[in-house]
């Protein structure tokens, strides 16, 4: 169900920004937590928009 599975993703985010912010707390300085954050964020933007295109074409819409 399309339900499940949004709840799911939202899980997923908010696990990704809860260890982006840990990540930042254990650097050393603000330019390093920004940089590590940063990254971070980059690297789950990709995961999660390679999510929500399975999830749309698990329900039948088609991705370009």
């Amino acid at each position: 169900m399309i339900t499940d599975d949004l709840t799911a993703l939202r899980g997923k985010i908010r696990s990704m920004v809860r260890q982006s912010v840990i990540a930042g707390r254990q650097a050393t300085s603000s330019e390093e937590a920004a940089r590590i954050q940063d990254q971070m964020v980059a690297a789950s933007e990709s995961t999660i928009m390679l999510d929500i295109a399975a999830l749309l074409a698990k329900h039948g819409k088609e991705v370009t």
